[in-house]
């Protein structure tokens, strides 16, 4: 039996190393690809960039000017707003003239000359003419095109002036990385890349948790052997090394849909991400470390002790006991091998600092349902995309082991020698 369980447990440690080494290389590939598809999907890319604002107008103007068309129906309609306007302008032109030249003498030799060689009463009889051969020429196709060259034209240059160029080099870099030309192309790759990536990760997932079950299955019905407990240890090892490397949480808003008219067309931004955050717990212990404030320290050192310095302390010293056979006489090594397991809440203590991303799950909640509701004529529809990650899982899986494994070792026969 002594045998067959030291196999097993020997079994069970090369296949969570192995999984998790290949959990943790498939994981760290996923979360690559979700931070590119997040960058490119960024709000300030779509909603907020004025380049897109451009496409925009410039399509709305083409349609626009497209849909223009003259007609028997409206000919005459617009033929008669055409010479309204051109009366208007007439006589404006001819009130301008007249009072320029009541100034001086010369200009008022200009005037007689006016009205005798070009009289503005002359000019009124042509306006219906004109008015026919303006709205033949708008109504021709090369016409149109002039227009909207010069629309889109001017649509650009007030942009320009509006607001600077938008910064692309962290966009381009991820282009070139993926091979892709554009950003719609690299995000389709991006999520069929990241699909197969999550069907690999699922199937060494599984593998994992059947060996973590295993593992706590045999731990809990007792480790009788040094060898038992080395790979016990070993395994708890390999757990914590993922738990603390990979992400415990992804905190991301989204607009999912945000739609309006804009001069009775409608425009559409879709998946525009607000905010996104996906750290591990060295890596939250590092930001804080590289603040350099104070309370920041004070509260990465704590985390730091309790989640990675603590648990490692406690699996070395484990290890060495099993391989030396025999305890320690110093009392900070016996704290950790007998008395951590009174300690072993620290490690779920820290797990349920991360468990707050729910409480930042309601507070996102809240303001997104905000921004529906305040929208007005908008229709803005947003999603809270927070979950747990898989770091988070395999830190509860080495705090469940590492607990069963220290009343284990405590009631083993080495702990009474």
């Amino acid at each position: 039996m002594d045998f067959l369980r030291n196999t097993l447990a020997i079994a069970l440690f090369i296949s969570t190393c192995f999984f998790s080494w290949k959990t943790w290389q498939v994981e760290t590939f996923r979360r690559s690809l979700k931070a590119d598809a997040v960058e490119l999907s960024h709000i300030k890319y779509g909603l907020f960039n004025v380049d897109e604002w451009k496409i925009v107008a410039a399509e709305i103007v083409e349609k626009k000017v497209n849909e223009f068309e003259i007609t028997e129906g409206n000919r005459e309609e617009v033929i008669q707003r055409t010479e309204e306007i051109l009366r208007q302008l007439i006589d404006e032109v001819e009130k301008v003239l007249r009072e320029e030249n009541k100034k001086s003498l010369g200009g008022m030799f200009r005037q007689l000359a006016s009205d005798i060689l070009v009289p503005f009463s002359d000019v009124r009889k042509g306006i219906p003419q004109y008015a026919e051969m303006i709205v033949d020429r708008l109504n021709d196709p090369e016409t149109k095109g002039e227009i909207k060259d010069l629309l889109i034209e001017k649509i650009d240059e007030f942009a320009d002036e509006t607001v600077g160029e938008m910064d692309y080099s962290i966009l381009n870099e991820i282009l070139v990385r993926h091979q892709q030309e554009n950003r719609e192309d690299c995000l389709l790759y991006l999520e069929e890349t990241s699909v197969k990536a999550k069907a690999n990760s699922r199937a060494f997932v599984i593998g994992l948790a059947a060996s973590v079950i295993a593992l706590l299955i045999l731990v809990f019905t007792g480790a009788k052997s040094q060898i038992e407990r080395l790979c016990f240890s070993l395994s708890a090892f390999a757990l914590l090394a993922g738990g603390v490397t990979l992400p415990m949480i992804d905190i991301e808003a989204t607009i999912t849909e945000f739609s309006f008219l804009l001069i009775g067309e409608p425009v559409s931004f879709q998946d525009q991400v607000l905010f996104f955050q996906s750290k591990s717990i060295l890596e939250v212990v590092m930001i804080m470390t590289e603040q350099g404030d104070a309370p920041l320290m004070v509260v990465a050192l704590l985390i730091f002790s309790f989640s990675i310095l603590m648990p490692l302390l406690k699996l070395i010293f484990t290890m060495i006991a099993q391989v030396r056979q025999h305890i320690p006489k110093s009392k900070f090594i016996r704290f950790f091998l007998f008395r951590s397991a009174k300690w072993s809440m620290a490690d779920v203590m820290v797990v349920s600092l991360f468990m707050a991303f729910i409480g930042f799950s309601g507070v996102i909640n809240s303001q997104l349902t905000q921004l529906e509701r305040e929208s007005g004529t908008l229709e803005v529809f947003t999603t809270n995309n927070s979950t747990l990650q898989l770091g988070f899982y395999l830190f509860t899986a080495y705090a469940l082991i590492g607990l069963l494994l220290g009343y284990s070792f405590k009631r083993s026969e080495l702990a009474q020698h």
